[in-house]
C-alpha cells in the first residue's frame, strides 16, 4: 500500500491508502446501509429512548437535529482476493445518486428496494481508493473514492425508479 500524508503536516497521522487497477462488487449488505448522525459533526446518535429525540454528546447544542448517511458494506473482487470494504456517505453517493435518507424512504414505501440495490450494484466494476481504518477496532478497509468504469452506468435510484415506475 501507498502511503500518502493525510494532512500536509509531519505532525500529523499519516493514512495509507491503496488503489487497485479496479474492483467488482460481488456482493452487497442491504441489512443496514444508513445510520442516524447528528446534521451538525455528522457523529453517530444513539437512540436510548423511543419518544425522545436523539441527542449529540458532543456538539454544544444538545438538541442537534438528526440526519442519515450511508455505511455500505460490500463484498470487491480484485485481481487476486475478495475484500469486505465499507463505503461512507460521500463514496455510496456516487453509486446510490441520492443521500441516503432519500434512498431510506424510498425503500419503505417500496417493498423489496433495499435487495434489489444489492442487486443493481452485483457485477459492477469500479475504480476505487481504499484506505486502512481510522480507528483501530474496526474491521473493513474504506472506500475513499469510487467511480464507475461501465460507460452506461446508471446511479441505484435512477434504476430502482424505472422499476418501480416512479417518475
Amino acid at each position: 500500500m501507498d502511503s500518502v500524508n493525510a494532512g500536509g503536516s509531519s505532525g500529523r497521522r499519516r493514512e495509507k491508502t491503496w488503489t487497485p487497477p479496479f474492483c467488482t462488487i460481488v456482493q452487497v449488505d442491504t441489512s443496514s446501509f444508513s445510520y442516524i448522525a447528528c446534521s451538525r459533526c455528522e457523529r453517530p446518535l444513539r437512540f436510548d429512548s423511543i419518544p425522545n429525540p436523539p441527542i449529540c454528546p458532543v456538539c454544544p447544542n444538545r438538541s442537534a437535529a438528526s440526519k442519515r448517511l450511508y455505511r455500505l458494506i460490500l463484498s470487491v473482487a480484485i485481481a487476486d482476493k475478495v475484500l469486505p470494504v465499507i463505503c461512507f456517505d460521500r463514496a455510496a453517493r456516487v453509486l446510490v445518486g441520492c443521500s441516503a435518507d432519500d434512498l431510506f424512504s424510498f425503500c419503505n414505501s417500496h417493498p423489496f428496494a433495499g435487495e434489489k440495490m444489492g442487486e443493481i450494484l452485483e457485477g459492477e466494476m469500479c475504480g476505487m481508493t481504499l484506505s486502512e481504518p481510522k480507528n483501530g477496532n474496526a474491521q473493513h478497509l474504506r472506500v475513499v473514492s469510487v467511480s464507475p468504469l461501465r460507460t452506461g452506468f446508471r446511479p441505484v435510484i435512477q434504476s430502482l425508479r424505472l422499476l418501480y415506475g416512479v417518475a
